[in-house]
């Protein structure tokens, strides 16, 4: 299960950046790509329990999953569904995938207390 040990390195990463302030992380907000290899339930399920674990089990994990584009080399973009999927426009398989592989932290929000 790769998702638990993503869920670590975003939690260390998070850690990082707050520092002092952890215990003010009320939500984090997470985009996976469609092709990212994630399972989104199984990363909230690790994180949540790492962050019960740091004593932060109201923290709120958003997941949302960010469909794959990809650009042919006709100029056309489109969402792919499936890997040997071709190109609507021309048929072809030359594309160059432009999102939906990654995983990002689009935000950590905080309390003002």
């Amino acid at each position: 299960m790769h998702e638990f040990a993503l869920a670590q390195d975003i939690v260390a990463t998070i850690t990082q950046q707050v520092k002092d302030d952890l215990e003010k992380i009320t939500a984090i907000n997470i985009e996976a790509g469609a092709y990212s290899g994630v399972v989104a339930d199984s990363l909230a399920f690790g994180l949540n329990i790492i962050f019960t674990e740091k004593n932060l089990p109201d923290v709120k994990v958003n997941i949302v999953m960010v469909p794959t584009i990809a650009h042919c080399v006709c100029g056309r973009e489109y969402e792919l569904n499936e890997i040997f999927e071709t190109c609507p426009q021309c048929g072809s398989f030359e594309r160059k995938i432009i999102s939906g592989m990654d995983i990002v932290i689009n935000s950590v929000e905080l309390s003002e207390e």
